[in-house]
């Protein structure tokens, strides 16, 4: 339901931001581009809508930060009052070309001092939209990595090379065309989720190389020897990336950059809610912490990552498998699958659990880089919905 000031082509209000506070633009893909939204799926659009209305909230409640969220004319729900009066809501089309006339200001340079964008890393969405306010509008400060490693990051291939560069443990991967994928998919598995463990040697995973979350990820009839005898590819024409399937425990860790002051701020390990239905894969929240065990498993390549990223703002999440069989010591005991250049779903759960707001460490307003936790467990689905257990 709209309130007044949230209805297409107006404004919402903003009241008690003073004339020097720091002005944040906030934009989710999917719900500032119509056609993106046309075309996602339902289950995206949920989540999209989850880590926005979790960020601006929290953004929101930082003094002396004024947020203006850019939102397409058919989304509704994002009223003013619930975010302190300090939002700012703007209907207008989220793309990279309207992006400049979106940052251009009257009395200033530039309209808005920070930006967050929530872009799925598919079809150079995220990289072309950093790339233009990294480039065009250097005084504006992104809550991001530099586009460049974001677009190592947007291509799962390339991703794995440069885990591979940095000593980080990771599944092998291969690039194949769309004619060998489109072969794969009509082998695709269907009792992969009730099969031995025997079988797991069977399988391997496909996935489109630029594909967020778990969208168009299948598991396929190939038998990891046929795996290993597949010429090595990498032609930057293939659009999909094939793995071994693994058995494991599906992990995640978030990072908050600290920019070139503080240090990367890693957060708790989470499980990842994995479901594999017919041999499509797709992801159903989590939970927070994950136990001991594996967290101590992850602990350590958490720490490879951060030193590896470096200085960098904003956040950013890393998916893992934890072998739970395997040695604590073992290199294989946990692979990192990929690295989300953007903001994730966890994020609502952290925000839950934390004890403070997480937008302070975003913003770098924060006294101190770790961050107090509550006790107990959080578990968190994909739509937001967050549950205190």
């Amino acid at each position: 339901m709209n309130s007044p000031s949230d209805s297409p082509g107006k404004e919402a209000a903003i009241t008690d931001c003073p004339p020097n506070a720091l002005r944040i633009l906030v934009a989710e893909f999917l719900l500032a581009n119509t056609i993106a939204r046309q075309s996602a799926a339902p289950s995206m659009l949920d989540e999209a809508a989850a880590m926005l209305k979790a960020v601006v909230a929290d953004l929101a409640a930082v003094p002396d930060v004024e947020v203006t969220v850019l939102l397409n004319a058919e989304i509704h729900g994002f009223e003013s009052a619930a975010f302190k009066r300090r939002v700012h809501i703007r209907r207008e089309e989220l793309q990279p070309e309207t992006l400049p006339m979106i940052l251009q200001g009257s009395a200033r340079p530039f309209a808005f001092d920070t930006v967050l964008f929530i872009a799925p890393e598919c079809n150079g969405v995220l990289v072309s939209l950093l790339k233009t306010v990294q480039e065009s509008a250097p005084g504006v400060q992104t809550l991001h990595l530099p586009w460049r490693l974001a677009e190592i990051f947007a291509d799962k291939y390339a991703t794995a090379a440069w885990l591979r560069k940095h000593d980080i443990p990771t599944i092998p991967v291969c690039t194949v065309d769309d004619a060998f994928a489109a072969t794969l998919l009509a082998s695709a598995c269907t009792t992969i989720d009730a099969a031995p463990a025997t079988s797991i040697n069977e399988s391997c995973v496909l996935k489109p190389r630029d594909g967020a979350g778990a969208e168009g990820v299948r598991i396929v009839r190939l038998p990891e020897r046929a795996f290993e005898d597949l010429p090595p590819r990498g032609s930057a024409s293939d659009r999909w990336v094939l793995q071994p399937f693994m058995r494991g425990l599906a992990c995640s860790v978030g990072f908050i950059g600290g920019g070139k002051s503080r240090p990367t701020t890693v957060l708790l390990p989470a499980v990842q809610h994995i479901q594999i239905t017919q041999g499509r894969v797709s992801y159903r929240g989590g939970r927070i912490p994950c136990d001991p065990d594996s967290a101590s498993r992850i602990k350590v390549v958490s720490a490879q990552i951060a030193a590896a990223l470096g200085a960098f703002h904003g956040y950013i999440g890393a998916d893992m498998l934890v072998d739970l069989c395997g040695q604590d010591n073992s290199p294989a005991a946990v692979r990192v699958v990929e690295i989300n250049p953007r903001l994730c779903t966890s994020y609502v759960g952290y925000r839950g659990l934390a004890c403070d707001n997480l937008a302070t460490l975003l913003l770098q307003q924060s006294a101190e880089s770790d961050i107090r936790w509550k006790p107990g467990v959080i578990s968190f689905s994909a739509d937001g919905t967050t549950l205190q257990v």
